[in-house]
């Protein structure tokens, strides 16, 4: 004889792995949720019609409903989705362009290294003693009024006196 349960633990709960649902299932799943959000939302309208009393949202009902504005509203976002829609495919177009223009051809390179030399150079320092400040680990420098480099001094890094071991857990006294 089987144990009770043991066909369960052997295949996954269909609501803890939603991709062993049919298509129906999904369907009804998905329906049966945003129906009950929508009931969820509308149990909620007396709050929202008093927070909407409260900052004068009756003032947008006026506009849009008494007023017929909605009718208004539809026909400039009407132009904008017009707005959008050609400057999105402008956008395509000119990717796509790029993209046949370009395919096959990498025209981009990685830049060279530039030397010590060529550093001291633009910035009017000896070779040699830029290649000593970079190798140092704290430098000190004083600039000019106009930002270029008046002195450069190399500080020596400072040592940690590291504690003896035996005297680390003892205290002096």
């Amino acid at each position: 004889m089987e144990k009770p349960g043991s066909r369960t633990a052997a295949r996954p709960l269909i609501i803890d792995r939603p991709d062993l649902q049919s298509t129906p299932q999904r369907v009804v799943s998905a329906g049966l949720t945003a129906f009950f959000w929508a009931v969820w939302a509308y149990l909620w309208l007396p709050v929202f019609a008093l927070l909407g009393w409260a900052f004068g949202i009756s003032r947008f009902y006026e506009e849009m409903v008494v007023e017929h504005g909605a009718s208004a509203l539809l026909d400039v976002l009407g132009w904008y989705a017009l707005a959008i829609a050609l400057l999105s495919g402008s956008l395509v177009i000119w990717a796509t362009y790029n993209f046949i223009r370009f395919r096959g051809n990498e025209r981009r390179a990685t830049r060279r290294s530039t030397t010590i030399e060529e550093v001291a150079a633009h910035a009017g320092l000896a070779p040699d003693a830029l290649g000593r400040w970079q190798q140092a680990r704290v430098l000190r420098l004083r600039h000019d009024e106009s930002g270029r480099i008046e002195s450069v001094q190399i500080v020596p890094a400072p040592q940690a006196d590291p504690l003896p071991l035996h005297a680390a857990g003892t205290a002096q006294g």
